[in-house]
């Protein structure tokens, strides 16, 4: 997870004598003056023991030299024209020019945040504990070389911390705080809630249901395929097509192949949804959007088949989550991180069906990628998109008493897609 905070900078304007920023003239009948005074401000702070530094330019209309002066001297100090940036907060500089040669004193504000810089606390969720007397270590880093990591429990009748090793008190969900803290560096904090003994992690929903055909609840768009030798592998038909109830509490994608004959037939089919929000996946870098794991260890949807396909036994379902991490394949194509399981439906009618994620599910495409670790990408990045496909199109059983030779191959989902 990552924190980080913008520069931001609120400079004043360029003051004259009126507002404090030279001009007016004098009882003595002197000119007026303006100075001009740009805006210093757009760094951050330097890495200690460094320190950022900005050069001051500003110019009096009288052509008499400037001076500068630090009204925030614990923020910001001024040695010459070279401003020196010393912590995070609003430094505020006076530009000043004395007066003479026929010109009265004149005075310019600067005002500007110095933001601290950012940083990244990687702390991964060890998953499910059973409540015993066995210690958990844990481990949370800063992308910052040398910052400690601080872990916190603020459930200390559930689970107690100290160090980086995390002891089980009682059931319960134990939420852990790991963060740095400190003047230089945007404070990083990532919690994790991690169950112990009979707790389940909070569910989190893919989708609810589905406003019509193409989109889900959420706005997540659908998208299907199917094809057989039949129809040269692609079906545009009145074969294939998507039904969905008015309430929105299911979708079916179904591919109803009519050929001449069964001899030597093959086909495919399949569905993918969109994580809320998306149309498609994003093409030239990481997807933002989708389900981000914590502890969460199970996929759990409803579906059911037509009792065609499952009464052939040849009826398994592959089922696909596409997570956002993206890199370019050997191919040089784009490509995101993908996990595979597959599910034996046990009957034909609607069935619920929980998939573990890290014992049934495996990386099956790393897009090049070495080294990957299935909890680790589950952790580090969402779940954008999932697909449910027949590892086998029903190209066996035909549909009794149908006017023409039918194979049909349906899905249905009903309900929500959680992951708990």
């Amino acid at each position: 997870m990552r924190f980080q905070q913008t520069a931001v900078g609120l400079a004043c304007a360029t003051l004259l004598a009126g507002c404090g920023g030279g001009g007016g003239g004098s009882a003595d009948g002197a000119m007026a003056q303006s100075i001009s005074f740009p805006f210093p401000g757009g760094l951050t702070l330097a890495t200690p023991p460094n320190v950022a530094t900005v050069q001051l330019t500003a110019t009096a209309s009288g052509g008499g030299a400037v001076t500068y002066t630090s009204n925030t001297p614990a923020i910001c100090t001024v040695n010459g024209a070279t401003l020196s940036l010393i912590k995070a907060g609003e430094c505020s500089v006076t530009a000043s020019q004395a007066g003479g040669n026929g010109y009265a004193p004149a005075t310019a504000n600067q005002l500007f945040g110095i933001p601290k810089q950012s940083q990244t606390v990687t702390f991964r969720n060890p998953g499910a504990q059973p409540l015993d007397s066995t210690p958990v270590p844990l481990a949370a880093t800063s992308s910052v070389a040398g910052k400690t990591v601080t872990l916190t429990s603020t459930t200390p009748t559930v689970c107690t911390v100290s160090g980086s090793t995390m002891t089980k008190v009682g059931n319960g969900l134990c939420s852990i705080k790991a963060e740095v803290v400190d003047d230089f560096y945007v404070p990083g904090t990532v919690v994790r809630s991690i169950p112990i003994g009979t707790a389940q992690a909070d569910a989190l929903t893919f989708l609810s249901g589905y406003k019509n055909t193409n989109q889900t609840n959420e706005s997540g768009n659908i998208d299907t395929y199917a094809g057989s030798s039949a129809d040269n592998w692609w079906c545009s038909t009145s074969w294939c097509g998507r039904t969905a109830p008015a309430d929105g509490s299911g979708f079916t994608w179904y591919y109803n192949i009519q050929p001449e004959s069964g001899n030597g037939l093959g086909a495919y089919m399949g569905f993918k949804l969109l994580a809320g929000g998306l149309a498609q996946l994003v093409k030239n870098g990481d997807t933002p959007a989708g389900v981000r794991i914590d502890a969460q260890e199970a996929l759990k949807f409803n579906l059911a088949q037509n009792p065609e396909w499952f009464g052939t036994g040849n009826n398994a379902v592959d089922i696909n989550l596409y997570l956002g991490h993206f890199a370019l394949n050997a191919k040089g194509e784009a490509c995101n991180v993908k996990l595979h399981a597959v599910v034996k439906p046990t009957a034909a009618a609607a069935t619920s069906y929980s998939v573990g994620l890290k014992d049934k599910f495996t990386i099956a495409d790393s897009c090049g990628l070495t080294g990957l670790d299935l909890w680790t990408e589950l952790q580090d990045y969402p779940i954008s998109q999932v697909e449910f496909s027949a590892v086998n199109a029903n190209t066996s059983m035909a549909t009794a008493g149908a006017a023409k030779l039918t194979y049909s191959t349906q899905l249905t989902l009903t309900g929500p897609i959680t992951f708990q």
